[in-house]
């Protein structure tokens, strides 16, 4: 079965970036992992614990992303874009990433191949360049493959809201339908 790990950096559950998660989640096949403020996730403290430890010593949920990340096909990071920015909830989540960075280094234990997906949703057109950049480096390190499946946007929110951003709505349902086809081609070798 497909699994699907998302990491939504919204704060809000019936947001703009939601509307777009849904419409993708019509579509998407397999299990689904969300990751979202509620998880609490405590930022990097840039400790220096895991340039000689395996994973991570902050003992919080992100643990159980770790153990999914080894496990799930696809990885999905959703934001709000916040002054030409990730949101601070995806900012946290990516920060615990940096472990995964020193295994690789320290060990030479890249995670297994990944598709990936971006959802970008701002108020104004034209803020989303440098938040693109950081999203696809957060999927490189969890070892996203190029080229990425889908970088869906909605950035003309305070005039068009993501819910009826029609171009958007249908760019969310495709990137589903390739992630569903990717993996059943995938499972056809």
């Amino acid at each position: 079965m497909m699994k699907t790990l998302i990491l939504n950096g919204s704060t809000r559950t019936d947001g703009d970036t939601a509307a777009l998660l849904n419409a993708f989640l019509e579509k998407l096949e397999g299990e689904v992992k969300m990751v979202t403020q509620d998880w609490d996730i405590t930022p990097c403290q840039d400790c220096r614990w895991c340039e000689h430890n395996s994973g991570c010593c902050i003992n919080d949920r992100m643990q159980e992303v770790y153990r999914y990340l080894d496990e799930c096909d696809n990885v999905v990071v959703a934001s709000p874009v916040w002054f030409s920015s990730l949101s601070g909830v995806a900012l946290n989540i990516a920060s615990r990433l940096q472990t995964r960075y020193k295994s690789h280094i320290r060990d030479g234990q890249p995670l297994p191949d990944k598709n990936g997906v971006i959802f970008l949703v701002g108020a104004r057109p034209s803020t989303d360049t440098v938040v693109e950049k950081s999203a696809k480096l957060i999927l490189r390190y969890m070892n996203v493959r190029r080229p990425i499946i889908g970088i869906i946007r909605s950035m003309n929110t305070d005039r068009v809201p993501a819910a009826e951003d029609e171009a958007a709505l249908r760019e969310a349902r495709l990137a589903a339908i390739r992630l569903n086809d990717e993996y059943k081609n995938r499972m056809d070798l």
